[in-house]
């Protein structure tokens, strides 16, 4: 990595470690506080079981745990696992559909995002709604 900001400083698929369990995260804390909470978009963190945001205070979970690795249009090596909740329900290119390099992830992204609010929000719930979504950056979603 030449660490060149934004572009080519990311962990790799096959890290075996993760973010520290002595590390105490703001989902941990507003558990705490009887809040909801859900991740949506890249996590980033650790793919491995323990590091999975539902083990880290979450409790909702859509998205990729990790990076991702070009050529993003490689349809025989499918790049990015989807996951919701700690389960991964499939990957880009084999599992959700890609027309010329634009997919409807973001569109899902919002859905569960404006759900969660909309489930909260009518129940007078307290929640954190984390977004990180992957539209940022190439591929376009």
């Amino acid at each position: 990595s030449t660490n060149r900001h934004g572009v080519n400083a990311y962990t790799p698929q096959d890290i075996v470690g993760g973010i520290s369990e002595t590390e105490i995260l703001l989902s941990e804390l507003l558990k705490e506080a009887d809040y909801k909470s859900k991740i949506i978009g890249k996590w980033h963190l650790g793919h491995r079981p323990q590091y999975l945001p539902l083990n880290r205070g979450f409790d909702e979970f859509v998205g990729s745990p990790d990076c991702h690795f070009g050529p993003y249009d490689d349809i025989k090596n499918p790049n990015i696992p989807v996951f919701k909740d700690d389960k991964m329900i499939g990957r880009y290119y084999t599992n959700f559909t890609i027309k010329k390099g634009v997919s409807n992830m973001t569109q899902w992204y919002i859905e569960e995002a404006v759900n969660f609010i909309d489930k909260n929000a009518k129940s007078e719930t307290p929640f954190l709604l984390y977004w990180t979504p992957d539209a940022n950056h190439q591929p376009a979603y």
